[in-house]
């Protein structure tokens, strides 16, 4: 059920204001003042959508109130009582008080209900339409935000998997294939062209399918393990793959892991990917290396705001004894 528009009634008789609180009350929520002081204390107090004003009372005038309340409530209708031959009045309060209407003494129930339907249906359609163009301007805020952050994963993956260490590591295991395994060079070759042609496929949406983010991280594990050996080991449990994701959120993870920590014979690398309702945990031991890489300004940061602004839903992660966690949202797909 809609709940009835608020009015605000000021007039110095008792009487008028008792007439006009009976006849109204069967259609709005009518409020009823006879001081300037008593009106603005309610307005103050009450959510009001329309404000009648008597224009002739002791102090304060009517326009002279409705001036004020344009001043300091201007998304109030404002309406003026006043006799025909005020005419003045009229005229001041239309330049001052900024007035939607205004009434005419003594007033019929018919003609002033329909002007106040009318007047609040009004209110009505303009704060609706100025609540679509706050939600359309924050729409556009958001894609405009979304899609500088898509930019900025998308460089940093591009920049990451073409910085020189990587190529460096990349082209010496290559070429180290080539002469002592030939059919593993173009697999690693073949693999390596994959792997940039999924940066330039899936650089430019916003989300991307499960399955398609786990077979690029594949890819990369793939020739990682190449030059790692069973040093390097990546274990899934995904039931589900009914899901999408920003490109490249779990690949930056998994690329962070390797990144940061030792692998070795001594010390491998378990990377552990485990679906848990709509959430992915990704998580692996903690053995730091004595001399970071530099990071490159992505990882858990960017993940928040793109998770933000795509889902409302926020990337989490934390430590526990030995094992770096992280968790991201799954989004459905549609």
């Amino acid at each position: 059920m809609q709940t009835p528009a608020s009015i605000l009634y000021l007039d110095d008789e008792r009487d008028n204001l008792i007439a006009f609180k009976a006849v109204f009350r069967r259609f709005f929520t009518v409020h009823v003042a006879d001081t300037a002081a008593e009106a603005f204390a309610l307005l103050e107090s009450t959510p009001i959508d329309l404000v009648i004003s008597d224009q002739r009372m002791p102090g304060t005038t009517g326009v002279e109130f409705l001036e004020q309340v344009y001043l300091r409530y201007p998304q109030v209708i404002r309406m003026i009582l006043t006799g025909y031959s005020d005419m003045q009045a009229i005229v001041d309060a239309i330049n001052r008080g900024k007035i939607y209407y205004y009434l005419s003494k003594p007033w019929k129930f018919e003609d002033v209900k329909l002007v106040f339907d009318n007047a609040l249906e009004t209110y009505s359609l303009r704060r609706r339409n100025e609540q679509l163009e706050a939600e359309k301007l924050s729409l556009s805020l958001k894609a405009v935000q979304l899609e500088k952050e898509h930019l900025a994963s998308r460089y940093a993956v591009l920049k990451n998997q073409i910085n020189p260490h990587f190529l460096f590591n990349a082209l010496n295991t290559l070429a180290a294939l080539i002469g002592s395994d030939p059919q593993g060079a173009v697999k690693f070759a073949t693999r390596f062209a994959k792997m940039y042609r999924n940066v330039l496929e899936h650089g430019e949406k916003q989300l991307i399918s499960l399955q398609a983010e786990l077979d690029m991280v594949e890819n990369y594990i793939y020739l990682q393990q190449i030059r790692f050996g069973s040093s390097l080991q990546m274990h899934m449990d995904i039931p589900q793959r009914q899901y999408s994701l920003p490109p490249f959120a779990l690949q930056l993870l998994v690329e962070n892991a390797i990144k940061h920590n030792i692998i070795s014979r001594e010390n491998p690398l378990h990377i552990h990917i485990r679906q848990a309702g709509d959430t992915l945990r990704i998580s692996n031991p903690l053995q730091e290396r004595p001399s970071r890489e530099n990071s490159t300004g992505i990882g858990l940061e960017n993940l928040q705001q793109r998770y933000a602004l795509l889902s409302g839903r926020s990337v989490g992660y934390h430590h526990e004894p030995g094992v770096f966690c992280v968790g991201i949202p799954l989004i459905p797909d549609a």
